[in-house]
């Protein structure tokens, strides 16, 4: 079975920040506050096509995702992070991206930071600090994150603990009267150093575990990769818990002033699977070309995600969620002067070990993206 899934979007990011204007009649406290917030937005529309085998999905969509950031003092704000999916489409498939019509709120937290050495975060906390899309992806948990370290303009250093409760989707989850509470906790470091000019190395290492994760969970992701036992969302659950380490390492070389490069590796080991289900790996390098009004930047990465090195639901549906072998080509053309960049990503991942619901899958994506737009 091969799966087919092409998408074209277009782009079109907007940032808008609300300066203090003694001309506008209204209230002290209002102004100040508006005076402090920042406004973000990006906006989306394509078309997919989708195909894996019998299962086959065609939609056009729009995507608009409004952030904002407001500052209440120095030590504290609160910041949003809020998605609306708009789609008509025709599905005939179990398997897909999961962007329906909806209105979904990515992110909510509270940031008490006093100095820069310490932050608290409550709320509802994006996964993308994690820095490792393999382990999870576009997803927020209910939690809670510390954070504390040293930063200085050449090293930073931050060591972090979050507790989070992991759910079926943002903000929402699927149950049943007697399961227990789940948890997502984890702690880590990330680090930052610059001895050159032209040379820098991040380093982001955590260690994971999750527990009593929900059963629909479980039974999704026994479609998508791994190993699961039950036969409907209320009864299902992994036959491996997963403990273990997430590891990424970025290195980045800027060779003359119109030569860079990057090279990336990331690492999850789930140490509650066997040896031959355990690991995900990425390997892949990226290449800045400028000539200048035009940057050129292609890339290349290897990749593989035994059957139960993670959660399948929660990782990243471009790389074909687990029990997948395979690699990335792509391109982006960034028009400096015009203010926009065309990219392509190609996607072949193949299965490693056979399962009935999974097939061969390749992804193309073809984006046109618009930024810092002013309005």
């Amino acid at each position: 079975m091969v799966k087919y899934f092409f998408v074209v979007l277009i782009f079109l990011s907007t940032k808008i920040v609300f300066a203090q204007d003694n001309s506008i009649a209204t209230s002290a406290s209002s102004e100040g506050l508006l005076s402090k917030t920042i406004f973000s937005s990006d906006f989306s529309m394509g078309g997919a096509n989708f195909s894996e085998g019998q299962d086959e999905s065609q939609f056009v969509q729009l995507i608009a995702r409004p952030r904002a950031v407001v500052n209440f003092s120095k030590s504290f704000s609160v910041r949003a992070d809020t998605m609306l999916i708009l789609n008509t489409s025709r599905v005939q498939t179990r398997y897909q991206n999961p962007t329906f019509n909806t209105i979904n709120l990515m992110e909510l937290v509270g940031s008490y930071h006093p100095s820069d050495l310490f932050i608290l975060e409550a709320g509802s906390i994006n996964q993308d600090h994690l820095s490792n899309r393999m382990l999870i992806a576009d997803r927020s948990f209910p939690g809670v994150m510390v954070a504390s370290g040293y930063f200085s303009k050449d090293l930073k250093l931050k060591a972090k603990v979050q507790y989070a409760i992991p759910t079926s989707t943002s903000f929402e989850s699927d149950r049943t009267e007697a399961e227990e509470l789940p948890a997502f906790q984890t702690e880590g470091i990330e680090a930052f150093w610059k001895p050159k000019k032209w040379f820098s190395i991040e380093a982001d290492i955590n260690h994971f575990t999750y527990s009593k994760l929900p059963s629909v969970v479980a039974y999704q992701s026994g479609r998508l990769g791994n190993q699961v036992r039950g036969t409907d969302p209320s009864e299902s659950f992994f036959v491996y818990d997963y403990q273990g380490f997430s590891q990424a390492y970025t290195l980045s070389f800027q060779y003359n002033s119109k030569i860079s490069q990057s090279f990336r590796a990331a690492i999850v080991e789930n140490s509650k699977a066997p040896s031959d289900r355990k690991r995900s790996q990425w390997v892949g390098t990226r290449l800045g070309l400028d000539f200048n009004p035009v940057k050129v930047s292609p890339v290349y990465a290897k990749y593989f995600a035994e059957s139960d090195s993670v959660p399948a639901v929660y990782s990243a549906f471009e790389l074909g969620r687990s029990n997948r072998d395979g690699e990335l080509i792509g391109m982006k053309l960034d028009f400096k002067s015009m203010g926009f960049s065309v990219s392509t990503n190609y996607y072949k991942s193949n299965l490693i070990q056979a399962n009935a619901p999974q097939g061969d899958m390749d992804f193309l994506e073809i984006l046109l993206e618009v930024t810092n737009v002013s309005l």
